[in-house]
């Protein structure tokens, strides 16, 4: 009979010898002195013998395998100081978190929070020696930290859990939570699904688009805004926006909700810079910041604050092209709240009618009606989604196209109907809307027919302009408050300009017929009243612009009226005719 053949155990590995006091990390089982040690960080230590005084040798294991691979920094080796993490967790999934120093100046339990929520595992009796072993590492490589997502170098896009392009850094933050950006299913179903149904349905691809065009902001050099979709309850506003998310992240938790403060919503916005901020439901959002807050996304900084020693701490920044949608429009949230809207709040986030033929769509693509394409997107929106927006920045890099990006935007703005400043700004927010869609169509990530995308921006961008009426915001805002308080108070704040009897209460001034129909004749406390918050001369601009002073003085914008006591005050003489019909 044959002797058996026996195959040899593979030892177990080896430690190298330690130099006592220690820390070691193990990826996998070692061998110490004939003892077996488990995969993971290690405190070799002495400890003295309570009788004889020498030393005696112990080991404690502080967590599961952790490794610091690197130093990062900022790009001038003068601030953003922190150390490139990398551990297994309970799953065997091995992960990285690039930690910013400045944690280690507080209490452990803000490094641990995140360690233990990531899943690191971790010896609870032991777990401020954790923070110890990540002070004492020292590794030579050295990475640079980019504390916000977005373009780094015109090369370089950061996201929490990759990058894209040229260049060796690596995105530092206080927290590890990259779950925004995750990505699920496959880019082609995307195609198939939610990018095909935007043909034919201008809103789907004002919100595809809009989230397409964040990473345009920083080569044409442009401010963040945004769109507002407005109309009833269930009609589709809220599929829109999931289209939208679908293009960086899962398509109901990419976004956010306006219920959040100023402050909160600087995070988030400073969390999404060079993509899309997501707002639902205005509903909810609070009427006494929402102007502000508005202004504040739009510009892309955040409010100063003073630092715990009282020094003014850096501002956060972003560049973000937003959508929110809800059932009121912005100037009447900013009403609720006792404010008036500013023409530029108003074009930071322009409002877009959401009714269509069928809800938000057009275009039906075959199915029975707007309800059951809408929860088709919904569906699409969970299943796959986070492929589109990296894989337009791979195409937008990797084309060397983007020093060309100003000069195609102004070429595409001139496609775009405008009278004013106001009117350009907005037309260029849909031209730069056209410009992403375009080039995704040209890069063949969406499959929709060339010049498609850019006529429907023309379309939603007329549909703007007409439903904002003529000429600049301010005028139309002030000709209206006139025409409201002319309204409310013609009969009763005023009287007969030759009627030596007439009485009126707080008086605002007088009226007198004429043959085009009866002028309001306003004093000065009464104008400033009926157009409160805007300057008196802003007024008189906006009251020339149609018109509307029926008699005034040379030089002046005033004109006498001598009154039945004999007085001849200076008043401003109003043809109420001429004020905006629409108001």
């Amino acid at each position: 009979m044959s002797a058996a053949i026996v195959t040899p155990l593979i030892p177990d590995p080896v430690a190298a010898p330690i130099e006592r006091p220690e820390y070691r990390a193990y990826e996998k089982l070692q061998t110490l002195d004939g003892v077996k040690l488990r995969p993971g960080v290690w405190h070799h230590g002495n400890k003295q013998d309570k009788e004889t005084g020498d030393p005696v040798p112990f080991d404690e294991w502080l967590c599961g395998p952790l490794n610091v691979d690197a130093i990062t920094r900022s790009e001038g080796q003068d601030s953003d100081y922190g150390k490139l993490l990398r551990f297994r967790n309970q799953d065997g999934k091995w992960l990285t978190w690039a930690m910013p120093n400045e944690l280690l100046a507080g209490r452990p339990d803000a490094i641990l929070a995140v360690l233990l929520s990531m899943g690191l595992d971790v010896d609870y009796k032991r777990r401020n020696q954790v923070c110890q072993y990540i002070a004492n590492q020292h590794p030579k490589h050295r990475v640079i930290a980019a504390t916000s997502t977005g373009w780094h170098t015109p090369e370089l896009f950061i996201m929490p859990r990759r990058h894209i392009g040229t260049g060796d850094a690596i995105f530092q933050s206080e927290t590890a939570n990259g779950d925004d950006y995750r990505s699920v299913g496959t880019l082609e179903r995307w195609q198939s699904t939610i990018a095909a149904w935007c043909e034919g349905n201008p809103l789907m691809i004002l919100g595809v688009c809009t989230a397409l065009a964040g990473p345009l902001l920083f080569h044409v050099k442009r401010q963040g805004g945004g769109f507002h979709y407005r109309g009833d309850s269930s009609i589709g506003k809220s599929t829109a926006m999931y289209a939208a998310n679908s293009v960086w992240g899962h398509g109901e938790d990419f976004k956010r909700t306006w219920r959040a403060t100023g402050n909160g919503l600087e995070g988030v916005a400073a969390q999404r810079n060079d993509t899309l901020l997501s707002l639902d439901e205005i509903g909810e959002a609070n009427p006494r910041e929402i102007g502000a807050v508005v202004y504040s996304i739009a510009n892309g900084s955040g409010k100063t604050r003073a630092s715990r020693t009282g020094a003014a701490r850096a501002a956060k920044r972003w560049r973000v092209m937003a959508l929110s949608n809800g059932e009121e429009s912005l100037s009447q949230m900013i009403a609720k709240g006792g404010g008036r809207a500013c023409a530029g709040q108003e074009v930071r986030l322009l409002d877009i009618p959401a009714r269509r033929t069928h809800g938000i769509f057009d275009n039906l693509h075959g199915m029975v009606g707007g309800r059951e394409l809408s929860d088709a997107v919904k569906l699409a929106s969970h299943t796959d989604y986070g492929h589109a927006g990296p894989e337009f920045v791979r195409l937008l890099v990797e084309s060397g196209e983007a020093a060309k990006l100003t000069d195609w935007l102004a070429a595409m703005a001139d496609q775009f109907p405008n009278t004013s400043g106001q009117e350009g700004r907005a037309a260029e927010r849909f031209a730069l809307v056209a410009l992403a869609g375009e080039l995704a169509v040209k890069y063949g990530l969406l499959p929709l027919p060339k010049g498609h995308i850019g006529a429907a921006m023309i379309e939603l961008f007329v549909l703007w302009r007409a439903g904002r009426g003529e000429g600049p915001g301010e005028d139309r805002q002030i000709l209206k408050s006139i025409a409201d308080f002319i309204a409310r108070h013609g009969d009763t704040r005023f009287s007969g300009a030759n009627d030596s009897h007439g009485e009126a209460r707080d008086r605002a001034g007088y009226w007198e017929d004429a043959p085009t129909g009866r002028l309001f004749l306003f004093n000065r406390p009464g104008l400033e009243e009926a157009a409160k918050g805007y300057d008196l001369g802003r007024v008189v601009l906006a009251l020339d612009s149609v018109g509307a002073i029926a008699k005034r003085e040379a030089g002046k914008h005033q004109h006498k009226k001598c009154l039945p006591d004999g007085s001849k005050p200076r008043l401003y003489w109003i043809d109420p005719t001429k004020l905006e019909p629409e108001t």
